[in-house]
Formats: structure tokens, C-alpha cells, sequence
């Protein structure tokens, strides 16, 4: 039997993380272990751990507490390092479990290096609905795992193999679930299983927490156009793509992209938009006609204008 690691990273998570910890204690698959990294909660956070260790021993809770502060992407770099599991899936500390979760992508992961399936947001009032309203890819591409990460941490399970790739890049202050999306994407094959796993919960003191303002298509595109000329979103989409050169790349399309969105600028983006709209077939699947070929055209400059804002800060 293939063994999983869980990996949960806390800070003041004492309101909901007995929810959490209940879901993991009621799968249907075996956690070989449980390893929760604490990044310095004043709450009741770290008792409320301890007594889910006495209280579920079949866990295998082993609890590790920052002695400094060390952010939400580095704590989980840090904790999924620690990890000896065949394969390691990702945790939030205010979420719910889907009882057949563990089970249900060890079943459909087959030779893939990450799995990833839907989930439902919720919040104390209502069911909001499911994460992804556009049916998506059983199979995205190199070049679509690369330049639409669309993964949050607490979708992904992963081979132990990709936990390797990691360790260059841990001290990073990198959005650690699309990187480790789109580093399984490139590197190997990523597996997508439409069905809500997670019911994830959404309040305005989650880490993951934005609000989206809803703009129209034209505004947009306008404000991705802004962000052509905007240095930090420049800099930081130019930077990201720089961690691909030591990367080993299978895909001759994905790798070549990469290097060239490491030197983006607004005299040769239009030539990366032409690249991406000649593999738009493979970039773009949810669509199809004139639809796609101007998503797939666009795709460099909506990274810019949205990952450029914060997929690797300082």
C-alpha cells in the first residue's frame, strides 16, 4: 500500500481547525502521517494539536513550531521537506475533507506526478459553489500547467519525487502550490479528477483570502495591457521564469516558453503571445474557435498582469 503524508501548515488556526483535524482523523485511506508546522500562534492552536495527538494516535501527528516567523509559503516549503510519504498532499487549517479524498486520488493518480480534483467554497452563511465553473483538463499540457497554474495548496497530492525538485527553491518566498503545480506539469504529468474533494472555506482572515472585483472583459484586458509597463509586475514575472533554467524541462515547447518569459519585455511579448497562440490547442481546452486562439494569444500578458503580482516575492 502506497503511503500518504499530510502536510498542514497553522497560524491562529483555533476556530476552525478542529473541523480540519476531525476530516483527516474520518478518511477512508490511511494518513501515514501528519505533520503540522506551527508559525507562531498566540491562540489556542498549538493545545488543541496536542490534544488531537493524544486523542487520534493513528494520525501520526508530528508537530513542529517555527521559532521565528517564517510566512505562509516558506512554512509549507519547510513542512513538505519534512515528509516521508510515498506521496504528499496538502492541507489548509480551516478547510473540510471530503471522507474518500486520500482514497479517491490515490485510486486516479495512475503514473502522474500530482493530482489535483474540484472543490466546494463555503462560508459561515451559505454554499457559494464549486472552484472551477469551466470544465478543465483531464490532462493539462507542459505548456498549461506552466502558464496557467490553476492549483491551490489544498487540491494537490504529489510523488515524494517532486519533494526532491523542491529543496533549491524552499527558502523562497514562492507561491509554493503553483509552483509545485507547474513544476510537476513540466517535469512529469498532471492529473485532473472532477469531483469536489474539499468543501474550502472562505474568510476574509484566510491566508488565501482576496476579493476579486467583478471587471468587465474590456477592463480587463486594458489593466493587463497596464501591466505591461509595470515594473514590479515585470520584474517578478521575468524572475520567476528564471527558476526554469535549472529545472529540467521534458517539453521542448514549455521549456523554450519559459526562457523566453524570463526575458519578457514590451518589445518581444508579442512574439511569446504568437507562441502561445501557435500551441493553443494545447494551451487552451475549456474552448474552442475564435475563443481560444485569443485566450491562448493573451495568455502571456494575463500572467503579467495577475501572477506578476505575487507568484515570488521578496
Amino acid at each position: 500500500m502506497k503511503t500518504v503524508s499530510v502536510v498542514m501548515c497553522t497560524y491562529n488556526g483555533e476556530k476552525y481547525l478542529r473541523e480540519q483535524l476531525d476530516s483527516l482523523a474520518g478518511q477512508s485511506y490511511p494518513v501515514m502521517e501528519l505533520i503540522i508546522q506551527d508559525d507562531g500562534s498566540n491562540d489556542e492552536t498549538i493545545e488543541i494539536i496536542n490534544g488531537y495527538k493524544e486523542l487520534h494516535p493513528e494520525l501520526n501527528i508530528r508537530l513542529y513550531t517555527n521559532s521565528i516567523n517564517l510566512g505562509f509559503n516558506r512554512n509549507f516549503f519547510s513542512a513538505i521537506l519534512k515528509a516521508k510519504g510515498d506521496y504528499i498532499a496538502c492541507c489548509d487549517q480551516d478547510d473540510i475533507w471530503e471522507a474518500c479524498k486520500l482514497e479517491m486520488m490515490i485510486k486516479n493518480i495512475g503514473d502522474a506526478s500530482l493530482i489535483f480534483h474540484d472543490s466546494v467554497l463555503f462560508n459561515s452563511n451559505s454554499v457559494i459553489g464549486k472552484l472551477h465553473n469551466r470544465p478543465l483538463c483531464e490532462f493539462p499540457s507542459s505548456i498549461n500547467a506552466l502558464m496557467i497554474p490553476r492549483s491551490y495548496g489544498h487540491q494537490i497530492m504529489f510523488r515524494k519525487d517532486i519533494q526532491e525538485l523542491l529543496i533549491p527553491f524552499a527558502t523562497l518566498n514562492l507561491s509554493y502550490d503553483y509552483f509545485i503545480y507547474s513544476l510537476s506539469g513540466v517535469t512529469g504529468k498532471i492529473r485532473y479528477i472532477d469531483t469536489p474533494l474539499v468543501r474550502w472555506r472562505r474568510h476574509e482572515s484566510a491566508s488565501t483570502y482576496s476579493e476579486k472585483k467583478d471587471e468587465g472583459k474590456i477592463h480587463g484586458y486594458i489593466n493587463a495591457v497596464k501591466a505591461l509597463f509595470r515594473t514590479s509586475n515585470m520584474n517578478t514575472t521575468r524572475n520567476y521564469f528564471k527558476l526554469y533554467s535549472s529545472i529540467p524541462v521534458a517539453d521542448k515547447t514549455a521549456r523554450k516558453l519559459a526562457d523566453k518569459m524570463s526575458r519578457i519585455n514590451i518589445v518581444n511579448f508579442i512574439g511569446i503571445c504568437y507562441l502561445c497562440y501557435k500551441h493553443r490547442y494545447e494551451l487552451i481546452t475549456e474552448c474552442s474557435g475564435i475563443k481560444q486562439s485569443l485566450r491562448a494569444f493573451f495568455v502571456p500578458l494575463f500572467f503579467v498582469r495577475d501572477y506578476g503580482q505575487y507568484i515570488l516575492r521578496k
